[in-house]
């Protein structure tokens, strides 16, 4: 345990720390609020489920720290988990619990772009992780087409977790959730009624709302290939990953 908390320590700022708590802090009140809903308003077991579901999320960097160090994911900095952490604050608290999804317009929209487009550096980071646990090289166009597909296999495990969430919702509740936010009766009269693409029928609009979703994920994906294509950061010339060589060289001296 403590070789552990000391590999925690030396792999993130404590400042990170700090922020990640604030994060979990707030996601633990919306867990707890969401089993005492306003007076009025029918207690929905989905809505703390859902919440609860995120914030294990918030661990993933916590827990690849338990790896042992041939594994890729002992590579991966702890700054891929805080913009992970904002993200699912936004889904979850500012989504969910603040109800944002169906009161802003844009909430979703954004929340759907930046996402594609973040997943595009989770990939990039994560392949930088395989080429220095292995030691290896790789031209920069390989790492970006394996750093647009991650954001593709991510935005298409999002959307089966919405769609399987709500399925396990539904038999447990009787009643299938929302994390797809695949309900019209709930969109009318919201902002949330008008999707990306206007469905031809009223019957189309969940499928307009998921295929706006996706649209949206793949233009993110785009403005980070770009962004990557122009400047590559942790990567120069044709094969040097630069930074991971420092951190080698630091290594090596403190031994």
């Amino acid at each position: 345990m403590k070789e552990y908390l000391k590999r925690l320590s030396d792999g993130c700022p404590k400042w990170q720390f700090v922020f990640w708590w604030i994060i979990r802090a707030s996601l633990i009140f919306a867990f707890i609020k969401g089993f005492f809903p306003p007076e009025g308003e029918a207690f929905d077991i989905t809505d703390p489920l859902q919440v609860g579901a995120n914030f294990l999320c918030t661990f993933v960097w916590e827990i690849f720290m338990m790896f042992p160090k041939k594994s890729i994911l002992r590579y991966v900095p702890s700054s891929v988990q805080s913009f992970l952490m904002i993200g699912i604050w936004a889904g979850s608290f500012g989504g969910k619990f603040l109800n944002l999804y169906y009161d802003s317009r844009w909430w979703d929209v954004i929340l759907h772009f930046v996402g594609g487009a973040a997943c595009v550096f989770f990939g990039y980071e994560l392949a930088c992780a395989i080429l220095k646990r292995s030691k290896a090289t790789a031209p920069m166009s390989l790492i970006l087409l394996a750093s647009v597909g991650f954001s593709f296999l991510a935005a298409t495990g999002w959307e089966l977790f919405e769609f399987t969430f709500d399925q396990v919702a539904g038999m447990m509740g009787g009643y299938p959730g929302d994390a797809q936010h695949w309900s019209l009766a709930l969109a009318e009269g919201t902002p949330k009624i008008k999707t990306l693409i206007p469905p031809i029928v009223p019957e189309r609009w969940p499928l307009m709302d998921t295929m706006s979703d996706i649209v949206l994920n793949t233009l993110g994906a785009i403005a980070s290939y770009i962004f990557l294509k122009i400047c590559p950061y942790r990567h120069k010339g044709r094969f040097k990953m630069e930074s991971f060589e420092k951190a080698e060289e630091k290594e090596t001296a403190t031994v």
